[in-house]
């Protein structure tokens, strides 16, 4: 295919060019809507809880009958808000305590940390008592 001369095509530098015609005004254009797609929904369940979905695994990375749970699966999952000053001490924390461990056991995050609190928390949560979250604080601390 021959190529086109790009002058002919921009015509002169000085010339206005094709003029095009206005624009309809935008209050009168009518546009339909486009069909959607109807999405078949699984119905809402009367839990609260979040199901956990797991993707399905090809047959290379399915783990076999022996292999054992990774520790992380074993749990069940929680979220919590946390102020910013702890999430970067709990930070602070479990890379020195990898840092200080002696044997290459299992690693600490900050996920083993707060499994570690809740654990002693709920060991002495007989003697909580209070109406907000420093009240609780105060009676676990004195």
């Amino acid at each position: 295919m021959a190529r086109a001369n790009l002058g002919k095509l921009l015509g002169n530098v000085g010339d206005k060019g094709p003029s095009t015609p206005p624009l309809a005004d935008a209050s009168r254009i009518e546009v339909a809507a486009p069909e959607r797609p109807r999405i078949a929904v699984d119905p809402v369940r009367s839990s609260t809880r979040k199901k956990t979905v797991r993707k399905e695994s090809n047959e290379r990375t399915r783990p076999t009958s022996d292999a054992p749970t990774p520790t992380y699966l074993r749990y069940v999952r929680k979220e919590t808000r946390i102020r910013e000053d702890q999430q970067n001490q709990l930070t602070v924390e479990a890379r020195r305590l990898n840092r200080a461990k002696k044997s290459q056991g299992a690693r600490i995050t900050e996920n083993s940390l707060i499994r570690v609190a809740i654990d002693l928390l709920l060991a002495q949560i007989g003697v909580a008592a209070g109406d907000d979250e420093d009240s609780i604080r105060k009676s676990m601390t004195t």
